[in-house]
């Protein structure tokens, strides 16, 4: 418990969260100490779906929060970022590859912003503007790019690759419009835009830097950021996890099951579709605010430590609530008639839960 103490006391000597949400969070540890509830898993089972519809009887699946924020807080310590190197030199680069067969795409830089456009060409374009710092000359620094950067398309693969802390590259991908099997991107120090993708997996991972994702069809979705906001519009896919630090969430789409995790900032979701089954949304400094479909039957856990609860939704009874100074929970069901069945859990430290209609704008 003592380490996680200091954590917390290090978020709160960065400005991440405040004196009151860091005793917020004291509180919680002490309590889940003297829980005598077996731990539960890092992620959440998917698998086992059915479960959640015996819900006096089963426990949520959902990682362990204060283990997120071990996590993201790992990675900040394992990684020497020093962006103050003086002098640099701009070089501008194309990449290309005449009609590129593929089915996997992996992007991986340590320092640069990342777009990828799908276009109706057979080619791969990569356009590349480059700061690069520690070079003699303009030459030189070319030179440096060049070697520096690793470009190829072989067995299936479309890989591209900067780990160079001396290089920041902003890139634009363009790549032919197909159905990918997996799309990976990851980034230390840089956003991330992706519009219109089709793959069956996508993965997007960046350190410091916004992510924001228009128009996905697939079947996996797995945001993370760790210092920046992350949008994600009209998505359409089986699952989603999408997870920040410092920053809000905003999902807007078709999925059965959701898992989104904030400490700082708002968790936003407008859920569409009849055959959302199962969501898990916490945060610690925000609110939540969920749109859910109107077409199947809800049953929802929301939990707040001093926010409020909001309903505007027809068609919902509340079978248990609970009210103290610093907490307020309730267990609700909604369109108890229809089918179709959907689980959810809403949890804050600091802010309020509203839930609505589909009707409505988040």
């Amino acid at each position: 418990m003592k380490e996680e103490q200091r954590r917390i006391l290090k978020m709160v000597e960065e400005g991440m969260i405040t004196a009151e949400e860091a005793e917020e969070l004291m509180e919680s540890i002490e309590q889940d100490d003297q829980s005598t509830i077996q731990e539960i898993s890092k992620k959440v089972d998917w698998e086992t779906g059915e479960a959640y519809k015996q819900h006096s009887k089963t426990k949520s699946k959902k990682r362990p929060f204060l283990q997120f924020i071990e996590e993201a807080f790992s990675k900040i310590k394992n990684v020497d970022l020093d962006l103050n190197f003086g002098d640099y030199y701009d070089v501008s680069h194309v990449f290309h590859s005449n009609k590129a067969t593929f089915t996997t795409i992996g992007i991986d830089i340590f320092n640069g912003d990342v777009t990828l456009i799908p276009w109706d060409e057979k080619d791969v374009r990569i356009e590349s503007q480059a700061k690069v710092y520690q070079s003699k000359n303009q030459h030189e620094a070319k030179e440096k790019f060049i070697r520096e950067s690793e470009f190829q398309i072989v067995d299936n693969i479309l890989a591209f690759t900067i780990p160079s802390k001396q290089i920041k590259a902003d890139l634009k991908l363009y790549v032919p419009r197909n159905k990918y099997t997996s799309t990976r991107i990851k980034l230390f120090n840089g956003k991330i835009h992706v519009n219109q993708i089709e793959s069956e997996q996508l993965e997007m991972k960046t350190s410091n830097g916004s992510i924001d994702l228009s128009s996905f069809r697939g079947n996996i979705l797995d945001v993370e950021s760790i210092n920046g906001s992350i949008k994600l519009e009209d998505v359409i896919c089986e699952r989603v996890e999408t997870e920040t630090i410092h920053g809000s969430i905003h999902v807007d789409g078709t999925f059965k099951k959701i898992e989104a995790q904030a400490v700082n900032g708002s968790v936003y979701c407008n859920w569409q579709g009849n055959h959302a089954e199962m969501g898990f949304f916490k945060t610690i400094a925000g609110s939540v605010r969920l749109t859910l479909p109107e077409k199947v039957r809800v049953d929802g856990n929301l939990m707040t430590k001093i926010g409020s609860i909001h309903f505007d939704i027809d068609n919902y009874a509340i079978y248990q609530e609970k009210r103290e100074v610093i907490n307020h929970s309730l267990h609700f069901i909604a369109n108890d008639k229809m089918k179709n069945s959907l689980h959810v859990e809403a949890e804050t430290k600091t802010g309020s839960i509203w839930i609505l209609p589909s009707k409505k704008e988040v």
